[in-house]
């Protein structure tokens, strides 16, 4: 029994959607107009051209000058390089204009944008370039340290390297040259591709906890749903302004913002490096009215700007990348009264949305579900044999829909795997109650199997969260000769928590939960460990606490 969020969600939601069968599998879709997200930026610079699209710094494009500088960065890549359609151009870059420009540059030619992270390190670049066959590197000049040697080993053709560059990156680049990106751009006027909806657009990686890092191999209609799906169930407009402070190398802040405002027409502030106090500062002094980050973010918002910043003209907020603790939105709530809170869960697979909150979560009564399936997604749980239990149980959520990616680069394995029947199986546990509302329990590798008995550690969490010593908690397992697994509680506590101890927080727990539930071991520590995508590495922790 597939449940989905069509026929819950507001009148704006569902206006023009439309249903067609793709491989066999029928599903809902938003029909728009556009093929690709050139088409799709492109309506937004005719329909206002002259207003600001990106400002980072002292720096400001126009709709139009984004659009021009684009072509013209494409004009470079063509006519020095031969980039053409379905070649891979890597993107190692923080959140800047440059990165902005390099990814619809390739979107003008049909090329695929390979996003990666400027925290990985050599070993995980070189597994990322080789596997994706890039040919081109457009890179900040700090990160070619990662990147130099492995070089000879991928098919990295060209380096483009943003300013500003010193005299010791001149060295062997074994089969590839180097250039400036200022030194890129022509003149010369290059048609844009012809690029079908289902032609691939981007190759995410995942973080790759459990092995070798996936390609999430996303399409222009996986990305155009996806964005559009954001602008009906929030109800984004023209006028909203955000403030870009994840990583725009992530899906959240691809698709979620970038890709987004590009499409709505809104205006976007870029922030190279998170910080909390810049955050804040931005937040206020450009009126942002929506925000978009992972619950870390907020914690750590929540602890400087709760005194002294009001934030007057944030409406609406969102928080995906994993769970948000119960009690930060309620604090969230009491410091920003005004603000309508989302949470949103979704995968990169997903090209980010999967289910959202229609509402303010803050001020429902069902508080800690990740909202009811976005319009165009159904979604159902089965249990180990693989059978449907949506609604009479907790198991694994799927996913289905236009968002969802339909394969993993260069990885049949994988997707065999992962897809089966139109479904995407997403690893993590989840029930659904009788109304559609999505409650994610765990990933499945993280679940504590107690002598039998399930521990679910997000529900031992959120009730750690809610002592008001702990500033932030991550519950594994530990290995119990007795029971095999037992539950262990990592905590991280506020400046008022310094003098918690570990009884105190298994009496707190025990007072909530039933017995089994009760963390067996209680450690402090001065600050979790978190990957790539700023989330807690909980690998890492199971290493540390072995």
């Amino acid at each position: 029994m597939a449940v989905s969020g069509y026929g819950k969600w507001f009148e704006l939601a569902e206006k023009d959607l439309k249903t067609r069968k793709f491989n066999g599998v029928e599903y809902r879709y938003y029909d728009h107009g556009t093929t690709n997200l050139w088409e799709d930026f492109s309506r937004s610079v005719s329909r206002q051209p002259d207003k600001t699209a990106l400002r980072a710094g002292n720096s400001s494009l126009s709709y139009r000058e984004m659009q021009e500088a684009s072509r013209r960065l494409a004009s470079g890549l063509w006519n020095k390089y031969q980039v053409k359609k379905g070649d891979v151009v890597a993107l190692l870059l923080v959140n800047s204009i440059d990165f902005c420009l390099s990814f619809y540059a390739a979107m003008y030619l049909g090329a695929i944008a390979l996003p990666l992270s400027t925290k990985l390190k050599a070993t995980e670049l070189n597994f990322m370039l080789k596997d994706s066959g890039a040919r081109i590197l457009i890179t900040n000049p700090e990160w070619l340290p990662n990147v130099l040697p492995f070089i000879k080993e991928t098919s990295i053709e060209q380096i483009i390297v943003t300013e500003p560059i010193t005299d010791k990156i001149n060295i062997n680049f074994g089969n590839a040259s180097i250039s400036t990106f200022k030194n890129v751009f022509r003149e010369t006027e290059i048609p844009p591709a012809p690029v079908d909806e289902q032609d691939g657009a981007v190759i995410m990686y995942t973080s790759g906890t459990t092995g070798k890092p996936k390609g999430a191999y996303l399409t222009h209609f996986n990305l155009l749903q996806s964005v559009i799906s954001y602008e009906r169930t929030l109800q984004l407009t023209a006028a909203d302004s955000t403030l870009i402070a994840v990583p725009i190398f992530h899906i959240t802040g691809l698709a979620a913002l970038f890709l987004l405002f590009m499409h709505i027409g809104g205006t976007v502030y870029l922030l190279p490096f998170f910080n909390t106090q810049e955050v804040l500062n931005i937040l206020t002094c450009y009126s942002i009215t929506f925000f978009h980050a992972a619950p870390t973010v907020y914690i750590m918002l929540l602890e400087q700007g709760y005194r002294h910043y009001q934030l007057p003209d944030l409406r609406k907020a969102a928080c995906g990348g994993g769970a948000i603790p119960i009690e930060t939105i309620k604090k969230i709530k009491t410091w920003i009264p005004q603000l309508e809170f989302h949470t949103v869960y979704g995968l990169t697979e997903t090209s980010s949305p999967a289910t959202l909150f229609p509402g303010d979560v803050a001020t429902s009564p069902r508080i800690g579900t990740s909202g009811i399936p976005i319009p165009v997604v159904d979604c159902k749980v089965i249990d180990a044999e693989g059978r449907d239990i949506t609604g009479k149980g907790v198991g694994e959520l799927c996913i289905r829909g236009p968002v969802v990616t339909q394969q993993y680069w260069n990885n049949d394995e994988a997707t065999t795997r992962a897809f089966q029947g139109g479904w995407f199986r997403t690893g993590d546990v989840a029930r659904i109650d009788g109304d559609g509302y999505v409650y994610i329990m765990d990933r499945l590798k993280d679940m504590i199997n107690r002598g039998g008995e399930k521990i679910y550690s997000l529900e031992v969490e959120n009730v750690i969260y809610s002592h008001p010593g702990v500033k932030e908690v991550a519950v594994i397992g530990a290995v119990d000769p007795i029971y095999g697994e037992v539950a262990r509680a990592v905590v991280v506590p506020n400046n008022h928590g310094s003098s918690i101890t570990g009884r105190e927080i298994q009496d707190w727990v025990r007072a909530r939960l039933a017995k089994y539930k009760v963390p067996q071991y209680v450690n402090f520590v001065n600050e979790l460990p978190k990957n790539a995508n700023g989330k807690i590495d909980k690998k890492l922790l199971r290493q540390q606490f072995q």
